[in-house]
């Protein structure tokens, strides 16, 4: 039997919905395209369904995915007054059932994104920021929109030696509508900075600095 590189493939993300036949939301779980499944309140528990794959094959999780993503869904889809009657407990007892490692700090996407461009900035400024090339910011908006996040902020230099000069016209502040589920927010965000990267010139001096959103609103520098 063929091994499995779990850690290679791509994280779960969720979609949370409104369905007819369910009183509270029902979170769907995604990879890329892919349905993977989903998580709804059956009026006692949370329960989590996973269908299988286009080909009809099972679906390959990591541990700590699915942990990290059914910790969300649980709060998501559990009646507001049981979440809250449940209080800190609840979320330890899910905490004390997963795995150790998936519960740092820092959210798995957000890891996954730096882990792959943090060698690929052109400059690095000393607070930390990354400056990327026309070509590498494309690739990086594009990882966002896989990843489940979302390019927030964009702001372009030109970058003469180690020296950068802003250019404030290419510029970008994404504000998001109030009220739409995280997928389409996300989408609609990274569609704007793309499109916007498409239409910056072309010279080799041009660079990109940005700032990201996770789907629990936190946002970060790349």
């Amino acid at each position: 039997m063929p091994s499995v590189n779990v850690t290679g493939m791509l994280p779960l993300r969720i979609v949370e919905t409104e369905r007819p036949d369910f009183d509270e939301p029902v979170v769907e779980l995604w990879r890329e395209d892919d349905f993977v499944g989903m998580v709804f309140w059956d009026g006692e528990e949370a329960i989590v369904q996973i269908f299988p794959n286009g080909a009809g094959d099972v679906h390959d999780i990591g541990v700590e995915d699915i942990f990290r993503v059914l910790e969300l869904a649980v709060q998501i889809v559990m009646p507001e007054d049981q979440l809250d009657a449940a209080g800190d407990a609840f979320l330890e007892a899910i905490n004390a059932s997963a795995p150790e490692s998936a519960w740092d700090d820092e959210d798995p996407f957000t890891r996954t994104l730096t882990d792959e461009f943090d060698d690929r900035v052109v400059f690095r400024a000393e607070d930390g920021e990354g400056f990327f090339d026309k070509r590498t910011a494309l690739e990086l908006v594009d990882r966002c929109e896989q990843l489940s996040l979302a390019v927030v902020t964009m702001d372009g230099f030109d970058l003469e030696g180690a020296v950068l000069i802003p250019r404030p016209d290419l510029g970008l502040a994404i504000a998001g509508p109030a009220g739409l589920d995280w997928g389409v927010r996300a989408a609609a965000a990274n569609a704007q900075v793309r499109a916007a990267l498409e239409n910056w010139p072309s010279r080799s001096t041009l660079v990109a600095a940005f700032v990201i959103q996770q789907s629990d609103g936190e946002t970060f520098i790349a």
